[in-house]
């Protein structure tokens, strides 16, 4: 079973306008995509953790036109449930026929982050995966990460984190800093990252915490 792990970028007049949210306003982290039900003839129904503050993204939930109903339910963390029913759109539906009629499924969470990436994970048989790629849309960047054989935990843990946190795990394993004794300081991190020292910190703190949590509580508990 083929495992791909893909970085997409749609252009502007593609995106959902809660994706351009998400994008554009300060107080939001990323959207994850957990579960979806397709099957209604005009209308999706999408369950999402939403990382950021609640009460700009209901102002923005509640002016979009595309959106029919929603509930958010408030978590621990900085974080939100954002249970959403919305109208559906030919570009989503162009987007799926894609994978229809394959042996192709999506791994949850669908990520979409910050800076405008969506994080898609795949696992299917080799010859529909080649298929999938080159049916998906032209006009969208599509950068393929990793290949290889599934493997749930490690894809899974990987998915959690955002785009720059895996940045900065990459960086940091290639340059040293995990190394024992360590070989490189943060100051190299943030300079392989053209960040400030204080942003790669961040960003590694942020990863080694969500990794570490995730990882006792699928092995301890």
């Amino acid at each position: 079973m083929k495992y791909v792990r893909l970085t997409l970028r749609h252009p502007r007049e593609m995106r959902n306008p809660m994706r351009s949210f998400i994008m554009e306003h300060e107080a939001m982290e990323r959207a994850e995509l957990l579960n979806w039900n397709l099957s209604h003839p005009e209308r999706d129904y999408v369950l999402f953790r939403i990382v950021g503050e609640m009460a700009p993204y209901a102002d923005a939930v509640d002016a979009a036109p595309l959106i029919l109903d929603y509930e958010l339910t408030p978590l621990d963390d900085g974080s939100f449930y954002a249970s959403i029913e919305h109208e559906k759109r030919d570009v989503d539906t162009d987007f799926r026929t894609a994978f229809a009629g394959t042996s192709i499924l999506v791994i949850p969470p669908i990520t979409y982050t910050s800076d405008g990436a969506m994080l898609m994970e795949l696992v299917g048989k080799a010859g529909d995966m080649r298929a999938v790629m080159d049916d998906v849309d032209a006009d969208i960047d599509v950068a393929v990460e990793q290949v290889g054989e599934y493997d749930s935990p490690r894809a899974r843990l990987w998915s959690t984190l955002t785009e720059r946190q895996r940045s900065a795990l990459e960086t940091a394993v290639d340059i040293g800093y995990y190394a024992v004794p360590r070989e490189a300081g943060v100051e190299a991190v943030a300079e392989e990252m053209d960040c400030a020292p204080s942003t790669a910190s961040t960003h590694l703190r942020n990863a080694e915490s969500r990794v570490v949590r995730k990882l006792v509580q699928s092995t301890c508990r």
